[in-house]
């Protein structure tokens, strides 16, 4: 792994070699001056997936929150959330393979469930974070699950909306994203019409039960995101990988290894989650020997996008301890 200043050096909107990539980086930018969070683009090269693009923010010499995002998101996406804690946290949010400014990743033909955290383990090396805190959304959450399990790499773990790990429940329409070939045609047809508001589209049907505090710089950062090819096709190769002709992938199912995790735990979950209830998650967090579980009356599945203060003041007491 490369550890010079080079490779650790903020990178600027200007400093990528594709439009697409630039396109992103300027979206992404003016969503961390809408949202007010003085936040650093930086990269490092790892072993296991090359280059990984992660935004950092908050007090150098704070206590490290790595921010891990859902499976079709950003590491930009948190970026709305990290105002709250940027004063006192040292604060870490990478791109996963395949997703934003990091490498393109083929995940097919993968041992999935190690190649989901080895870049984060290079990552924390690189970076000298033994065992952050470790907040996760949705597949973030899963891979926040796996990171406390297969490599004990987690001090506090947060699960901000419905984690992956807890069911193999998934609706009709997103195990056909697993079939290779359906989901291309899918993909084509999602992307049809206008960039933008697709993303309107998407967060509404998907992410939030009220967009009426999204920020608009928000969407930007999805369109362009949507128009980088070698990504959305590494995207299809993950769900590709995440299971077998609508049969999902035993990776979606880890209920029987979480009493195992014995660091404090707490999960953050809305009444409206597009993906699973808080019924499901209860369960979970009562067989842990060291959770907690703070269901938010009319939230949706990234509850920080939206109206209310809860979400934030929810994970910030639980990271103070």
């Amino acid at each position: 792994m490369a550890s010079d200043e080079a490779a650790l050096a903020g990178r600027t909107p200007e400093g990528w070699s594709t439009e697409a990539e630039r396109r992103y980086a300027d979206a992404q930018a003016r969503l961390a001056e809408h949202c007010g969070v003085d936040v650093a683009s930086r990269t490092v090269d790892t072993e296991s997936a090359g280059r990984i693009h992660f935004l950092e923010a908050g007090d150098p010499d704070g206590e490290p929150v790595v921010f891990l995002h859902g499976v079709s998101t950003t590491a930009a996406t948190w970026l709305p959330m990290l105002s709250a804690l940027a004063d006192d946290y040292r604060l870490v949010v990478p791109d996963r393979p395949g997703r934003g400014l990091s490498n393109s990743a083929k995940y097919t033909n993968k041992h999935l469930r190690s190649f989901m955290t080895a870049y984060l383990a290079d990552l924390f090396d690189e970076l000298g974070l033994d065992s952050p805190h470790v907040v996760g959304n949705s597949l973030g959450g899963q891979q926040a699950f796996l990171l406390a399990l297969d490599h004990q790499r987690v001090d506090r773990l947060c699960l901000v909306g419905a984690p992956g790990g807890v069911s193999k429940e998934f609706s009709a329409l997103w195990k056909l994203m697993t079939v290779r070939g359906v989901n291309r045609v899918l993909y084509w047809l999602n992307s049809l019409g206008d960039a933008e508001e697709n993303a309107r589209e998407s967060t509404a049907e998907l992410l939030v039960a009220d967009d009426s505090a999204v920020p608009e710089p928000f969407y930007d950062v999805l369109a362009a995101a949507s128009g980088m090819d070698a990504q959305q096709w590494s995207l299809r190769s993950l769900q590709t990988a995440q299971g077998s002709f609508g049969r999902m992938h035993d990776l979606f199912d880890l209920t029987d290894e979480l009493p195992g995790i014995e660091r404090p735990t707490c999960f953050v979950w809305g009444t409206e989650d597009s993906f699973w209830k808080p019924e499901v998650g209860r369960p979970v967090a009562d067989s842990m020997p060291d959770a907690a579980f703070h269901e938010l009356d009319g939230y949706g599945h990234m509850p920080w996008l939206d109206p209310g203060d809860e979400t934030e003041e929810r994970v910030r007491a639980f990271l103070d301890g």
